[in-house]
């Protein structure tokens, strides 16, 4: 599958963690687990939300992608994509938000986290095709 696609370099970890550390609705971020292809951070959040955010580098993270990484993660409350070049489909981000989960680049994340609940799964749109 495509989340296997790409390993998931340092430098982007690193720069997820520090983007996310700046922000002003971010209070803590912390990164609980890192292998080859994804990193998962517990992000903390100035309003008393916690968001497990799974991220990748994926150049498009497709449906099957979503459902399987919700078959691996059941807790993950959003998918960020950090690439630039990264995409996701519109099937991914409607499979993800019946679920509750946000599907995102990291420039639409850095967004999203800004809302709650309906704005917070309808930011960002999808520009790839499966």
């Amino acid at each position: 599958m495509s989340l296997t696609s790409r390993h998931l370099l340092t430098d982007a970890i690193n720069y997820f963690r520090r983007v996310m550390s700046g922000h002003e609705k971010v209070d803590r971020v912390i990164l609980i687990e890192e292998d080859f292809y994804k990193a998962i951070f517990e992000i903390y959040l100035t309003d008393g939300r916690l968001l497990i955010t799974y991220i990748a580098d994926v150049y498009v993270l497709t449906a099957a992608d979503v459902r399987e990484v919700v078959s691996e993660y059941e807790d993950v409350d959003c998918i960020v994509v950090v690439s630039n070049w990264n995409h996701y489909t519109p099937d991914a981000k409607n499979v993800a938000k019946e679920m509750g989960i946000g599907v995102y680049t990291l420039k639409e994340f850095m967004k999203a986290i800004n809302y709650n609940g309906r704005m917070f799964l309808d930011t960002g749109i999808a520009k790839a095709s499966e």
